[in-house]
């Protein structure tokens, strides 16, 4: 039997296959481990920003019409606030915006917006071409009462209201012209016109923001020949909330010789 010398000893290999290394597997496990928590914490933040902003939504948001965001208006149109938040916090156009609301009543107007071109009526939101038919017809003098003398389009609502009324107050056309008394209702446009409007509109109104670019492209259309004068009628019995608020901003505003920046602000603000 052959002896192993004493100074030689079995080969033995002093490290461990890496498959078998448990430091490194230790540190993998524990990597992968980080990975999950991090995926993990990522999706939980993701769902909690979605159920926040779900939250939020349900939450009442302030109105673009607010007293506050009134008063914030301001400062970007160059309104002197003090004064500004004086007159509207002490509702001193209060009884203006309820004489506006009164004429227009006294004139028929149920809804708005409601239009009267050289007295001739107009109730919601027309599209600009009935609106053009109707001061082309002024400009050139042939203006009349009788339906028969408009478009078929527009005799689809065209009728003489019989008193002050239409027999869908939503929507109609009056030929038949009324006297009008303008008072202090801003206005602008041309000096000596051949046509003059009036509005009579609610700030907080769907349908008056769907006609004010309406409005603006009558004015551009005829700068030389239309004078658009502007007065409120705030439909707070409909749940506009806001809109006397707003009318009455906006006629605090016009002692600052401001109306139409204001009034273009807010209709803007809420068309956008």
């Amino acid at each position: 039997m052959k002896k192993l010398r004493p100074d030689l000893k079995p080969a033995v290999s002093s490290s461990l296959p890496e498959a078998f290394n448990p430091a490194k597997n230790s540190y993998n496990i524990v990597l992968a481990l980080l990975v999950i928590v991090s995926l993990f914490s990522f999706y939980l933040f993701i769902k909690v920003r979605k159920m926040e902003k779900q939250l939020l939504s349900l939450l009442p948001q302030e109105s673009q019409l607010s007293v506050n965001n009134l008063k914030k208006y301001t400062k970007e149109l160059g309104i002197n606030s003090s004064k500004f938040n004086k007159c509207l916090d002490l509702n001193e156009k209060k009884s203006l915006i309820t004489s506006d609301t009164n004429y227009g009543s006294s004139l028929g107007v149920q809804g708005t917006p409601g239009f009267f071109i050289n007295g001739k009526f107009f109730a919601g939101a027309f599209p600009f071409e009935f609106f053009k038919e109707v001061i082309d017809k002024e400009i050139n003098k042939t203006g009349s009462a009788d339906c028969k003398s408009y478009s078929e389009g527009l005799q689809k609502y065209c009728e003489v209201r019989q008193n002050k009324t239409f027999s869908d107050p939503s929507k109609g056309f009056d030929p038949q012209p009324q006297k009008i008394e303008f008072g202090s209702a801003p206005s602008t446009g041309a000096g000596n016109s051949k046509v003059a409007i009036l509005e009579f509109s609610d700030f907080e109104c769907p349908y008056c923001v769907r006609a004010y670019p309406t409005v603006k492209k009558i004015l551009e259309a005829y700068p030389n020949d239309v004078r658009f004068y502007f007065k409120h009628y705030p439909l707070t019995q409909l749940g506009h909330k806001n809109a006397q608020k707003a009318a009455e901003a906006a006629a605090c505003a016009q002692d600052q010789g401001k109306f139409w920046e204001f009034h273009d602000k807010l209709f803007t603000i809420q068309g956008s």
